[in-house]
């Protein structure tokens, strides 16, 4: 229905007014509104002597109680840090107000000198990073992802009989796990042994990137214009760690990349054939089949499944591992449960998800306790906002405290025994229950960043814990006394956290659950 002429005039005009006001209220609110709460700090360089102690997931919850905030705010000359230690309060703005808060940080020793700009993962909000992102949905969301069903399985049973052959190695074993699923989704290249060539590409340029994504870890980060200092210059050693991490980096992805140009013959589904490659004929030439995609996308959509599944997903079988040695009772439960629905005749699939309550809790609950990722991954603010009275300024870092959220918020209402293994936290009545947050909520980002692998990373964890759990006993190893030997639980301080080295019992159930095993 359209407005009467005579009302037309009045009522733009107030539309206008309304808008004004409302443009003049924010930035008015901009203005007046105090910070969130956080350290004083020093004229000019703010909180630079501030740094929260190791690991800093602890070291800014410690800060987070002591200003009895869900919102943390450090300056480090001129530089904002906000931290988010409320899931409640995650949503409100990472998701809700995503349109602000998509954007990530200026990273000059991450994406300049290591190189990391082809990484969508840390590329700025826009249409470069939208063009990525699109690629890499296409084949990883929920309906795409069965395609990739054989070969989780295919490598979860390798996974299986290595660990029957030699169990002390486990850590190798989980590793192995996940860089050869990666390289065979994203590549299509089937790693044989710990010997191949590109199972040893992502080890020392991961281990690089995983510093450097750590707030605070180096200065160029807050004063970016010290990547221009020469690298012979006295205090320039992050040049050096740049030049030789940007090296093995660019051969972490160029050279698999490489690999799948030169591919006589596609036959199977993974990533970059799928994307774009098709029949060759003999002299290999390659098509384009993306629709306006471009190879550039491709590259860098194949190494952040490469780069960044291989690390997390590493992480998270590790400390399952560390949670089964600590808590033997949540071994045998879950064995009984899946004894229960598959007769011990069979190995869980995923199918059998549904049916194994206590088994998917187990996996949630390895999620909350060591999340892999401990602080997310960080977010820029694109303008001012204000939220609950309080200024965040344009251009702030935005950290969600993972790890202190998931000690908050596993159950509703309630934080008691947070830090103990508990997967009953998330059951009611023998089912999962709906009203506890589920942990990959929390695990995978938010709004327009969240993971967009997150489907294909859930049953990989499902598959790996699930059969593992079905084929092994695991137990704390004994001493010469006879006496148990319990681990440490101590974790490294990087990007991404996994458990120090530590000793677990790892025994076949039996013969008959190890026949179980392909190829075994």
């Amino acid at each position: 229905m359209s407005i009467p002429e005579k009302y037309a005039g009045p009522t733009l005009a107030v539309i206008v007014t309304a808008i004004a006001l409302a443009v003049a209220r924010k930035k008015w609110a901009s203005k007046h509104s105090p910070y969130p709460p956080g350290p004083k700090g020093y004229p000019i360089i703010g909180n630079l002597f501030d740094s929260p102690e190791n690991p800093m997931w602890e070291g800014l919850t410690k800060m987070a109680k002591e200003y009895d905030t869900n919102i943390l705010h450090l300056n480090t000359m001129g530089s904002h840090l906000v931290v988010l230690n409320n899931s409640d309060v995650a949503a409100d703005l990472l998701e809700r107000r995503s349109v602000i808060y998509s954007d990530r940080p200026r990273l000059p020793m991450v994406n300049e000198l290591m190189g990391c700009s082809w990484s969508f993962v840390l590329m700025p909000y826009g249409s470069t990073w939208r063009r990525h992102r699109k690629l890499f949905h296409r084949f990883f969301n929920i309906p795409a992802v069965d395609q990739f069903d054989d070969k989780i399985y295919k490598a979860v049973d390798v996974f299986l009989r290595r660990l029957s052959e030699s169990p002390e190695r486990f850590l190798n074993h989980a590793r192995f796990l996940s860089c050869s699923l990666t390289l065979s989704v994203s590549y299509g290249v089937n790693v044989e042994s710990e010997n191949d060539k590109f199972y040893s590409l992502s080890e020392d340029a991961m281990r690089a990137v995983d510093v450097a994504l750590v707030p605070g870890a180096f200065l160029v980060d807050a004063l970016p214009v010290l990547k221009y200092v020469p690298e012979w210059f006295p205090g320039a050693g992050f040049k050096r760690i740049g030049r030789i991490a940007k090296e093995n980096l660019d051969r972490s992805i160029n050279l698999p990349f490489r690999h799948v140009k030169e591919s006589f013959e596609v036959r199977e589904p993974y990533f970059s054939s799928s994307g774009w490659l098709t029949g060759t004929n003999s002299r290999r030439k390659i098509s384009l089949l993306c629709h306006g995609i471009d190879e550039e996308a491709i590259r860098g959509a194949g190494g952040a499944i490469f780069l960044g599944g291989e690390e997390t997903t590493t992480s998270i079988i590790m400390s399952f591992f560390l949670a089964a040695t600590l808590n033997p009772e949540v071994v045998r439960l879950a064995q009984q449960e899946m004894d229960e629905v598959l007769g011990g005749v069979r190995l869980p699939d995923v199918s059998d998800r549904p049916r194994l309550p206590y088994t998917s809790a187990v996996v949630k609950e390895v999620l909350r306790w060591r999340p892999p990722n401990p602080l997310g991954t960080p977010h820029r603010l694109m303008e001012d906002d204000t939220y609950n009275g309080l200024l965040i300024p344009a251009g702030a870092t935005v950290m969600d405290n993972v790890w202190y959220v998931c000690r908050r918020c596993a159950v509703t209402n309630r934080c008691i025994l947070m830090h103990t293994f508990k997967p009953d936290r998330f059951l009611k009545d023998g089912q999962i229950n709906p009203d506890v947050r589920d942990p990959e909520q929390l695990l995978f980002g938010w709004g327009r960043r969240i993971c967009p692998g997150r489907h294909f990373a859930a049953r990989v964890l499902f598959m790996t814990i699930a059969r593992t759990l079905a084929t092994f006993d695991i137990s704390k190893c004994l001493d010469e006394d006879g006496n148990p030997i319990v681990p440490d639980a101590k974790y490294t301080h990087g990007f991404i956290s996994y458990p120090l080295p530590f000793r677990s019992d790892i025994k076949p159930r039996s013969t008959q659950a190890l026949s179980l095993v392909p190829g075994h």
